[in-house]
């Protein structure tokens, strides 16, 4: 599948969308999965949870953007750009409104600015589980040694407990954050039951949903969570470098503005020059309302929001659902075969997670240059493994896995 560059710059946001159905078109949106001619990878990858390889739509926009750079210097510029398609579609896709979503540049730089914008410290402390990321492990321990309270919850074979939750929640406990699906086990929360927990204790809750948008349903309105990041470079099949904050809008009167720039400006007009009308040297100024307006700063990275434009599109128009279906079967397969050569499953038993995880002693020392020869690609660790198909892999891959897993030569002595 070729698009034409009217194509690619229609989904990224740089032409009219009266092409739109001419790029649907050209998406070759596969009757059934797996989808290999919109991946054509070579080798056994079984990576998506590390990242998930560009689709020939991703890399169209992203041809389609450099196109445009390239040919007129202001070509992309803040009125002419991909940011609103992609947090439209992004919006769609966790049944959110567009203008509660706000471009950042990381999952994890958005988790940062709610923290800070909540006034976590001393006095307003925060709940999280052993399951989170690690990076937000490590940010909730600097918060703590300076005086944050914080309670973290210890997984129990792959699960976090909710009633352990509850026993941490305080009445210094202003919010409760989580990774809506563990990228170290799989564990997947009851958002909604989650949300009606730390609620009903006076905390807020922020979930990261990196492992879980666009590999699982996510209804933002239907759960209440109040804060959700996503960097785009794993399951919405994009490029690293942006994320997307979702901030619930009866929330925003909670938060105080933490970091200002010119993508917060509704107006400025400028007294310090000549012909210029009398005012402060400062100028005058009015800064926006809303998620954008609170915590969008300076020029986002309009190159990934391009890509990432494209393959929402794809994203939507194949249907998590259809995705979610696919891959569970492959999974399946995994917790069928694999424990009977000694790996000890991690992630619990029906979980609707896009990634199965693992334990196994000496796992990398013991599969690494197997794997290696054999052109696979999982997710391999110390003593642990961790693998996530997705639309372009087939039945063959995970068999091929397993047959090098469970190689007899390979069992621990």
């Amino acid at each position: 599948m070729n698009l034409s560059r009217r194509e690619a710059l229609t989904a990224i946001g740089l032409l009219p969308a009266v092409a739109n159905s001419a790029y649907a078109a050209a998406l070759n949106i596969p009757s059934a999965l797996p989808d290999r001619d919109n991946f054509p990878l070579e080798g056994t990858y079984l990576d998506a949870a590390y990242v998930h390889p560009f689709g020939r739509m991703a890399a169209a926009a992203a041809t389609g953007y450099l196109d445009v750079r390239q040919g007129d210097p202001q070509g992309v510029r803040p009125g002419r750009n991909a940011r609103n398609l992609a947090t439209e579609k992004f919006a769609q896709l966790i049944n959110a409104s567009p203008e509660d979503v706000a471009v950042v540049p990381s999952t994890l730089e958005g988790e940062n600015l709610v923290n800070a914008s909540l006034g976590i410290g001393p006095g307003a402390g925060v709940v999280t589980d052993g399951g989170h990321y690690d990076g937000s492990l490590a940010l909730y321990g600097e918060l703590h040694r300076r005086g944050a309270p914080l309670g973290v919850v210890r997984p129990r074979e792959g699960r976090i407990d909710l009633a352990d939750v509850r026993a941490l929640l305080t009445r210094q406990t202003r919010l409760l954050a989580v990774s809506l699906v563990s990228s170290t086990s799989g564990f997947t929360y009851d958002l909604a039951e989650l949300c009606s927990l730390a609620h009903a204790h006076g905390a807020l809750v922020y979930a990261d949903v990196i492992q879980a948008a666009g590999a699982i349903p996510i209804d933002v309105k239907a759960s209440g969570v109040d804060f959700a990041a996503c960097g785009t470079y794993k399951w919405l099949m994009g490029d690293f470098g942006t994320a997307f904050l979702y901030v619930r809008p009866d929330r925003l009167d909670r938060l105080k503005r933490v970091q200002v720039g010119w993508r917060q400006l509704a107006s400025y007009s400028s007294h310090a020059l000549p012909f210029e009308s009398p005012g402060p040297a400062l100028g005058t100024y009015e800064l926006s309302a809303g998620a954008s307006g609170l915590f969008e700063v300076s020029t986002p990275a309009w190159g990934p929001l391009a890509t990432v434009s494209a393959s929402l599109q794809y994203v939507s128009a194949v249907g998590v659902e259809r995705i979610t279906r696919h891959r569970q079967p492959m999974l399946d397969q995994l917790r069928s075969k694999l424990p009977s050569a000694g790996f000890v499953p991690l992630t619990a038993s029906g979980s609707s997670s896009p990634v199965i995880c693992f334990a196994c002693r000496d796992a990398k020392k013991r599969f690494a240059g197997p794997l290696q020869q054999e052109k696979i690609r999982i997710s391999l660790y110390e003593h642990r493994i961790r693998v996530s198909p997705s639309v372009y892999n087939t039945m063959d891959h995970i068999d091929h896995l397993i047959e090098v897993l469970c190689d007899p030569r390979l069992a621990l002595g």
